[in-house]
């Protein structure tokens, strides 16, 4: 052992004493936990024999990859894919964050090629959001004061950057890949970009598109170094196609953002609950109206006129973007409002949203194809309330299964429920 570790060690015994400090000791070992004790804990032993030290303090055991079936990769077997064709196929970025996304500490995996399929579809989305803001030019008038939608945005940003924080410093990296993911394709593009689509119109309140187009570089510069080391090859081409470094600087050369977003804007903890609970309540309630537009096949008509019994004054302010969320044509508000029987409602944050079908909708017709539904969903009731009431089925099927099974029975009562109630309402 003294000779095999003097010959490892002779490198590191022809540098000066500054040089060797900084390799040894270091902080962090990468390794996979098959081999512990055949080359981890020698390395320890060895330190300890031959430096009075151990050579790393914290040991990150990665994940071990297997095959969809749960076997060990090998050559042998032939159930290895080669990276090189993944890379080929994907990309290497969409290779290093799909594999990332879904490794978590010390445990093995199951790889499918579609997790790297779902990487390169992120990377294309992050790829494509960025094209969307070069596509508005450049910030060219006094910004206004941001909105309720940018407030909460950067409010998400500065809760994105502190649960990484956390994330990076457990070694979580998998927890890490799966809030960027949840900040940028949920939070920032299937929310907020759909929001402050109206902004970039000729009619749109003076200084109101040079305020979201800051907003949306200074989200764009910080989640490109969030996201550098999951995808280093996309985040640095990205970084300087946007103009966020000066002329040869690198992405990589940049130290992670610190400082509150917030706090950089001056925006209050007032105004951050305030434009928190206010665009929290304006996305909940888009969903339920767009969940009855689909319960009346109008999910993509966008000529219907919705009609808003507000709880507060601010809700009228954001008419405006609640349409355009909604796909709806036109909103109106009206505190007095009286509904005509049969008109579809939504009980929402934001008031009571009626969904008038005059126009819209052929009554009989959409009688018809609910009293189809009702027939398609008794059937469904009485098969499974047979095979519950069977002993003999409850005895001896899985506890699993006849879960599973009193879970569906639920599902199509709770389905029933609802079709009896729209029939009423029409009827």
């Amino acid at each position: 052992m003294d000779t095999w570790f003097s010959s490892w060690l002779w490198p590191y015994a022809t540098m000066d004493e500054a040089t060797q400090a900084k390799f040894y000791p270091t902080v962090d070992l990468c390794t996979g936990p098959d081999i512990i004790f055949f080359w981890v804990a020698r390395m320890i032993m060895a330190g300890l024999e031959f430096k009075d030290e151990i050579p790393f303090s914290s040991v990150y055991f990665n994940s071990i990859v297997r095959d969809i079936e749960g076997k060990k990769m090998s050559k042998t077997l032939g159930n290895s894919p080669d990276p090189l064709d993944l890379i080929a196929k994907y990309g290497a970025d969409a290779l290093r964050y799909g594999l990332m996304r879904i490794a978590p500490t010390g445990l093995d995996v199951k790889f499918d090629e579609k997790q790297i399929e779902e990487g390169r579809n992120f990377a294309n989305k992050l790829w494509n959001a960025c094209r969307y803001r070069q596509m508005q030019g450049a910030v060219e008038e006094e910004a206004a004061r941001p909105n309720i939608f940018a407030i909460d945005i950067l409010r998400k940003l500065d809760l994105l950057e502190e649960g990484l924080g956390r994330a990076m410093g457990a070694y979580a990296f998998n927890d890490a890949a799966q809030q960027l993911y949840q900040f940028f394709w949920s939070e920032f593009c299937d929310w907020y970009l759909e929001a402050v689509k109206g902004d970039f119109r000729e009619d749109a309140e003076p200084g109101r598109k040079a305020s979201t187009l800051e907003v949306m570089d200074l989200v764009f510069e910080r989640y490109l170094q969030l996201m550098h080391p999951y995808m280093p090859h996309l985040t640095e081409e990205l970084w300087e196609n946007l103009g966020f470094g000066e002329e040869g600087a690198l992405l990589m050369q940049k130290d992670l953002p610190v400082e509150s977003v917030l706090e950089a804007y001056g925006i209050s903890e007032e105004d951050r609950s305030e434009a928190g609970e206010r665009v929290a309540a304006v996305y909940e309630s888009v969903s339920r109206v767009r969940n009855l537009k689909a319960e009346y096949n109008l999910a993509a008509n966008r000529n219907v006129c919705l009609i808003v019994k507000p709880v507060d004054d601010w809700v009228e302010t954001e008419g405006a973007t609640v349409a355009l969320l909604c796909g709806a044509k036109e909103i109106k508000f009206s505190t007095d409002y009286e509904a005509s029987k049969g008109t579809p409602v939504a009980v929402t944050a934001i008031g009571e949203v009626y969904l008038p079908l005059e126009g819209l909708v052929d009554l009989d017709a959409e009688k018809k194809r609910i009293e189809a539904e009702i027939a398609k969903v008794k059937k469904e009731l009485g098969r499974s309330e047979g095979m519950l009431g069977n002993p003999k089925f409850v005895e001896n099927a899985k506890p699993e299964v006849v879960q599973q099974e009193r879970e569906r029975l639920e599902e199509w009562r709770e389905k029933m429920s609802q079709l009896e109630e729209h029939l009423g309402a029409l009827s």
